[in-house]
Parts: C-alpha cells; structure tokens; sequence
C-alpha cells in the first residue's frame, strides 16, 4: 500500500511523500525565517524608534509603516508580470534576496558618516521594500505549498510554521531587547550603544532572510500542463495607475509638511507651496483609490464583497497605529522608545500565540462573522488600553494589538467564505491589498502628533505631546468601531457565495 493511499483525503497532489514532505518542511521553515526575522520585517515598532532616534518628527516616523502597507499592492502586479509556475522557485528566492539585501543596505548606511536625513531615507525604504517584498513570498510561499502537497498532509506544516513560528518570533524580540537595551520581566540590558545596537540588529535580518532564499530553491514543483501566459497590460492598468499615484500621493504630502516648504510659504503667501503639495497628494491619493475599484470592480460589484471590504479596510486601520504606540512610550514609560521596542514585540507575538489557538477554536464552534467580530473589538480594546493606562501596565497594549492583528487572518476568511471556486484566486489577490487604502492612517495618526504638538493644546493635565498621542488612539479606536458597527449590521454571519450568472457574473467584465 502507499504511503497517498493511506489518508482518507483523496490525492490531490502527483508528487510522491517524500518529495511532498520536503515541501511541507521547507514551507515551515521559511515560515519560521520570517518570524525570527520579526523585529525588522514587521515594519512599525524598530523602525519607528530609530527614526526617533535620528530626530525625526512623528509624521515621519509612521512613513515606513505607512509604506509598508501601502506597498501591499504589489504582490498582484508580481503575480502579472510572472505567472508562470517554472518560475515560482526563482522568484520566491529574489524575493527574500531582495529583502535581504535592502536590510545589509540599510545597515551599511547606519555604520557610514552620512546625514540623517540619508539615514531616514534609508529606513523609509527599508519599509517600502519590506511590504513590496514580503507579502509576495508569502502568496508565492502558500501557492508552493499548495501545488506541492496533498491538503490532508498540511495539518503539521501549519501546526509547525504558525504555532512554533510566533515563539520564533519571541526569540527574536528578546535578541532585540538584548541588542537595544530595557527591561524585560525583571531582567535589565544595557544593551549596545547606539548606533552598534540598530547596525547589529538589522545585519542580523540578512543571514535569516538569505537562509530563506536558498531553502526555497528546494522546492519540487509538478510540471504542469500549460503554463500561463501574462495577461495583457490593459487587464492590470488599474494596478499600473494606481501604484504610482500611490506613491506620488506619500511622496507629495511629505514633502507639503518639510519646514523648508513651510519656511517657504512663511515668507511667499503666492503660492502657497505647502497647501498646493497637499492638495496635489490628495489628489494623487483619490486617483490611486479610483484606479485599485477600477481594477478589481468584479469583486466591488457583490455586495456582501463589498460590505467585508468596507469593514477590513476600517479596522485595518489598527495596523498601522504600533509606530505611535512605540512613540509614546517617553510619555507613557518615562524612556526612549528604542529601550521598549523589543519587549513590545516580545508581547506583541506572545499574546498572537495564544489568541491564534483560542479564536482557532471559537471559529469552529461559531461563523466566519465572529471570526472578524471577535478580532476586531480586541483591536479596539488595545486603543482604550493605550489611551488610558501609563506605566508598565502599558505595554500589555502591544499583546492586546498583537492578537487583534488576527484580524488579518479572519477577515480574509470571511472573504474566502463568501467566494465561489472560480472566484478565489482573484478575491486573494484583492485581499492582499486590502492594507493599501488603510494605510494613509499612519501618515495621519502622525500628523495629529505633530499638530497638537505644534499647536499646544493640553487637557486633563496631559502635555501637548501625551494629548496628541492619545487622540491618535482615540481615531484609530473611531476607525476600528466604525468597522465591527458595519460588520454587526451588514455582513451575514454565514456568507453565501453569489451563483453564478446572477445579476452580473464576473465573467462579463473579462474574469475568470
């Protein structure tokens, strides 16, 4: 008898088990790479406090964040440019190169005298070419996996790569604790100084992701029968327009709140540089909306699609929040935010590890609608959490935020559930740039920071800095509420997939 025939799960898969075995091992392992390389390719926390560090604003220091997400469209433009199967493995280990090399880049550039304004760029960058990046292996990673393995033979993969996978994590945060300096449960680092610390940290990420690059050529992929061929340019000109203009938009209203252009408008009162930049960048960021609907219509069409797109988008907002609550730690714990930046992710990924079981269970007893639900008020309770508790008490805030952060895990479940067979991997393609329109929260969660600031309001015996600080709490909470208000009242607990040829099938419009 063998080893295929013994599962009651027919076979899906022509690879023999000891080939399919080794994909479901390398799945987990390069799994486990992206975790243990956590504290530099989760863009938020360690980014933001090093801009901190080189005096950055926090407008600023949310922008690689803010990139990082907004950058989440690209997996859709890879998967365009190269479809072919025979190509996968090639591009899974450029992928991690490519991280790997913007990560020996960005920490050659914090070791050489150069400006901070040099610097910054560089960290910015690092997190553009994180999100780019990142999200792609991991799409290309699942699809090996897939095409790789019959799905009754997966369970182990998944136990091994998402549940040691976040302790990885943990290890992780606890050598940036190290590297960094801070208190971690009653131990004391003193750390390296400064800039040995970031330099250490981020050279660190390069081995991990080169690890990743070279397992992933390890991969046994069955031919398949014909390969795709790429789409015309016309099929993706929404993505063509709307990634640039993207950009444009950060670019634009970055530079709108540079003092140099503020100096300059100080002085000229025609034209007005800083409101025409701004202007400009919405603009550019309403034409980037337009062109993404454009181009994934089909989906916006359904209105249960829809109403799960509306309710992702707001509560993802909470994503994009970690770089102020990092920020806020001198306020809130009375000491540089780089000293916490590793026991926040320490929190961040212990609590993800325990709510991954919990809601795993709670959804087998309930409805993909929970799933979000539930996910989403822990969200919400990590923003109360942040605006109301100082002192060490504060940092449970990052654990509460690391398990809501499994919104992006349940909300993309209730998508699949509401989508029919032909559908899927359109709709997961749609999924992963659900980030991109949440992602100017970041830019704004800092501006409110920097306004109140500059503005100097104080309340409830709060300095300008703590108060602006917590009303980015409060509009991250807005947001997120505003999301489980659209869910409870808009999405069915139990999604049915529209049947085809109803009203108008995808088809018409040229999907498949």
């Amino acid at each position: 008898m063998s080893a295929l025939s013994t599962h009651e799960s027919p076979a899906t898969c022509p690879l023999a088990w000891p080939d399919q075995r080794r994909n479901l091992m390398l799945f987990a392992v390069c799994t486990g790479t992206q975790y243990l390389a956590a504290p530099v390719l989760y863009v938020g926390i360690t980014q933001a406090s090093l801009c901190d560090r080189l005096g950055a604003d926090a407008r600023t220091s949310n922008l690689p964040g803010t990139l990082f997400f907004a950058m989440t469209a690209m997996p859709a433009f890879f998967a365009w440019l190269s479809p072919r199967v025979s190509s996968l493995k090639r591009n899974l280990s450029l992928l991690y190169g490519t991280s790997a090399l913007m990560l020996a880049l960005l920490a050659i550039s914090l070791a050489l005298p150069v400006s901070n304004q040099f610097k910054l760029a560089m960290i910015v960058l690092q997190g553009g070419v994180s999100g780019a990046v990142m999200p792609a292996a991991i799409a290309l990673l699942w699809e090996a996996m897939g095409r790789g393995s019959d799905e009754s033979r997966r369970g182990l993969a998944l136990s091994m790569a998402f549940g040691a996978g976040p302790l990885l994590a943990v290890v992780g945060s606890f050598g940036q604790t190290a590297l960094l300096g801070g208190d971690l449960f009653g131990l004391h680092f003193a750390g390296l100084a400064y800039p040995q610390s970031f330099i250490i940290l981020f050279a660190a990420g390069v081995p991990v992701m080169a690890v990743a690059a070279i397992f992933s050529q390890y991969f046994v992929m069955a031919p398949v029968e014909r390969e795709q061929e790429r789409e015309p340019v016309s099929a993706v000109i929404g993505l063509l327009i709307g990634i640039p203009l993207m950009l444009v938009s950060v670019a634009l209203l970055q530079l709108a709140a540079l003092p140099a252009v503020s100096a300059v408008e100080s002085t000229s009162s025609v034209p007005r540089v800083e409101s025409f930049l701004r202007a400009l960048g919405t603009l550019s960021a309403i034409g980037s909306a337009v062109a993404f609907i454009y181009h994934f219509r089909s989906v916006l069409e359904e209105r249960i699609l829809l109403s799960a797109t509306l309710v992702t988008i707001l509560v993802y907002a909470g994503n994009v929040i970690p770089s102020n609550m990092n920020l806020y730690s001198l306020e809130a714990l009375g000491d540089l935010p780089e000293k916490y930046a590793g026991v926040q992710n320490m929190l961040r990924f212990s609590f993800k590890v325990v709510a991954g079981a919990v809601l795993g269970w709670v959804l087998t007893r309930t409805n993909p609608k929970v799933g979000i639900l539930a996910t989403a008020s822990i969200f919400l309770l990590a923003q109360v959490w942040a605006m109301c508790v100082t002192g060490p008490w504060y940092l449970v805030a990052f654990g509460i935020h690391g398990a809501g952060e499994l919104v992006g895990v349940y909300a993309p479940n209730y998508i699949v559930s509401a989508s029919r067979g032909d559908q899927l991997r359109r709709n997961m393609a749609f999924v992963t740039m659900l980030m991109v329109p949440a992602a100017p929260a970041g830019y704004l969660y800092g501006a409110i920071v920097d306004g109140v600031k500059q503005a100097g309001w104080t309340a409830f015996g709060m300095n300008s800095t703590a108060l602006g600080f917590r009303l980015s709490f409060f509009v991250c909470g807005l947001l997120i509420l505003s999301g489980i208000l659209l869910a409870i009242f808009l999405l069915p607990a139990r999604p049915t997939p529209r049947v085809r040829g109803s009203r108008r099938s995808p088809n018409a419009l040229g999907d498949s």
